[in-house]
């Protein structure tokens, strides 16, 4: 069956993810370099504990380029506890956002060559869905995206809609965006306008241009706002670009 395969190819992928040195795969008996504490590792040596391809401390328990025969095979043959697939997704999917190897949002993207097996198998059981050269997830996996925390309850990507929400105040902002912040923006100086940002919008309005200075961490945590902004004025959907000298 191929949800045998799916657990195969997640196991090999999280060891491929975990593998620190690159290169080929080490073999059994090798720690694969421990998790620096981040949570995306921890959670991809959980699941290779359960499907008993390490050892509690880390280390193979196969070769490496044998662990999607082994997990597979003994997926097929019963003779594994397997964990719920949803917990094993929920590994994978925090370890290729950390790794950078897929995106999380509902929108076409194309993987890292590396997840490309893995993205197979998941189109084979309905989880996502190929377009071309690219792959769109499927509402199949909004289980294990919702475990991960990247979706919403509803099934939305939570990326996308705090993308939305800025792209929607900024779209304000931009209607009524004073001169010199207009200019900053074309100029692409994105530090001032994150600084004119925090210093002067507020409540949906600029304020006027007297206030003090805001402190550093409040302009340098609007650098998504300030980008957005920039990408406003410099569009060609804002002809007030057209006027600069």
């Amino acid at each position: 069956m191929a949800i045998h395969k799916l657990y195969g190819e997640l196991a090999a992928s999280l060891v491929r993810g975990c593998w620190r040195s690159g290169g080929i795969l080490p073999r059994a008996g090798t720690g694969l370099g421990g998790s620096g504490g981040l949570s995306a590792f921890e959670g991809a040596y959980r699941i290779l504990r359960l499907l008993e391809v390490t050892t509690v401390d880390e280390k193979l328990a196969v070769d490496g380029e044998q662990v999607l025969q082994f997990v597979t095979g003994q997926s097929r043959a019963g003779q594994l506890a397997l964990p719920p697939i949803d917990d094993v997704l929920e590994a994978w999917i925090q370890l290729a956002q950390q790794k950078g190897y897929a995106s999380l949002k509902r929108l076409p993207f194309a993987p890292h060559d590396d997840v490309g097996p893995v993205m197979d198998a998941l189109v084979g059981l309905g989880y996502a869905a190929r377009h071309g050269n690219t792959f769109l997830w499927t509402d199949r996996i909004a289980r294990a995206m919702q475990m991960s925390g990247w979706w919403d309850e509803h099934g939305f990507s939570r990326d996308e809609s705090d993308e939305r929400g800025v792209d929607l105040e900024m779209r304000a902002a931009l209607d009524s965006i004073p001169e010199d912040v207009r200019l900053a923006a074309l100029r692409d100086d994105r530090a001032a306008v994150a600084k004119a940002l925090a210093a002067r919008w507020a409540g949906g309005a600029w304020l006027t241009d007297d206030i003090d200075d805001a402190p550093w961490w409040r302009w340098a945590a609007l650098g998504s706002e300030a980008n957005c902004l920039v990408e406003l004025v410099q569009g060609p959907g804002d002809l007030r670009t057209l006027d600069i000298s």
